[in-house]
């Protein structure tokens, strides 16, 4: 079954019942050695204390004259000791007290794929709960062991929470589900928040083109506008096959078989029309995500940017999206507010 949560991984710097350190460095300032860096060169910018790297400074490790990992702080006896960050050569950022070496207290991790937790550490591992901030911006608050664990909620950004059992980063055991109406769904869920079972995606998913109304002259054949779309960009949710509606509910990890997402009204086809304009009026090119937070009615209520090329590029775009018109959702058979998402890559084409 597929992973419903990244599950994250968190490498000790050293074991319980270690019998000695390694070191590194120069014969007279050396660094603590742990199994991240095992075998690479280390480089430290501080003072040297009886024999080793001591006080505050910037330790850079390195192979075949790369950069691996790096820790500004403060060292005693070659060891990360206080207050320090730490950049993982997989790019994560380890920031709060060390002792001996790794995290030990309140902590702050920033992971490669944006995602943030917060949490207390006992010897770099979370100890208790933990609060992790998706890039997307879903929010997990709860238990954890390498991933959601025991009790917890998940708040989705694009509507809804799940309360209840986690094991292995899955829904697993007694819940429930609160819809962004005030419904709320009890059930024992089994790994998964669809009740049902759920008919797997195509491995090779057709993808969908808008094209300009008329050929240019000279040519019998309409120049394409908008490309990559995973669903016909010029239907509404209504007139989408059920296989189209499920890739679309995809996004929504909480609706039900009977639940129905926000969705643009007369399809995609108004929007990306008017993200072509950007790029051949304006000359805006790059990546642009967006949140619509539609109410009951299918009004727009307001925008969130969340990537875009320039702030300019982001008020064209949410003025765009504000004047857009929705088929509001429905959660477990009533209207219900919920968050409409839009990603584009903008570029040119010859």
């Amino acid at each position: 079954m597929k992973r419903l949560f990244f599950l994250i991984v968190l490498l000790c710097a050293s074991s319980a019942g270690a019998a000695e350190i390694n070191y590194a460095g120069k014969a007279d300032c050396r660094v603590a050695e742990h199994a991240r860096v095992a075998g690479q060169a280390a480089y430290w910018s501080g003072a040297c204390k009886e024999g080793y790297a001591s006080g505050p400074g910037a330790l850079q490790w390195s192979k075949d004259g790369k950069a691996t990992e790096r820790y500004e702080g403060t060292l005693s006896e070659g060891q990360p000791q206080g207050e320090g960050i730490a950049q993982w050569a997989d790019g994560s950022l380890h920031q709060g007290s060390y002792r001996n070496g790794m995290l030990e207290g309140p902590g702050l991790i920033v992971f490669a794929d944006k995602a943030k937790m917060t949490a207390t550490f006992e010897r770099d591992a979370p100890a208790g709960a933990v609060t992790v901030i998706a890039r997307n911006g879903d929010r997990y608050e709860g238990g954890w062991q390498n991933g959601p664990e025991g009790s917890g909620s998940m708040t989705f950004a694009l509507g809804g929470v799940y309360r209840g059992a986690w094991h292995e980063g899955n829904p697993l055991g007694d819940g429930e589900i609160l819809y962004p109406n005030g419904q709320v769904l009890k059930a024992r869920f089994n790994g998964s928040f669809q009740l049902t079972q759920q008919p797997e995606a195509s491995a090779t998913p057709r993808l969908y083109d808008i094209k300009q109304k008329d050929a240019y002259i000279g040519s019998n054949i309409a120049p394409v506008v908008s490309s990559g779309h995973a669903v016909p960009p010029e239907k509404s949710y209504a007139e989408l096959t059920l296989e189209q509606q499920m890739l679309v509910k995809r996004r929504y990890p909480l609706l039900q078989d009977d639940d129905v997402p926000a969705y643009p009204e007369k399809g995609l086809s108004f929007v990306s029309r008017a993200m072509r304009h950007m790029i051949s009026y304006a000359g805006i090119t790059g990546v642009l995500r967006a949140n619509v937070s539609v109410n009951e009615n299918g009004v727009p209520q307001s925008v969130v940017v969340l990537e875009s090329p320039d702030s300019e590029a982001g008020k064209l775009a949410a003025s765009v999206f504000m004047l857009a018109k929705y088929s509001p959702g429905r959660c477990a058979g009533h209207p219900c507010a919920m968050v409409v998402p839009f990603s584009f890559s903008l570029e040119f084409k010859q």
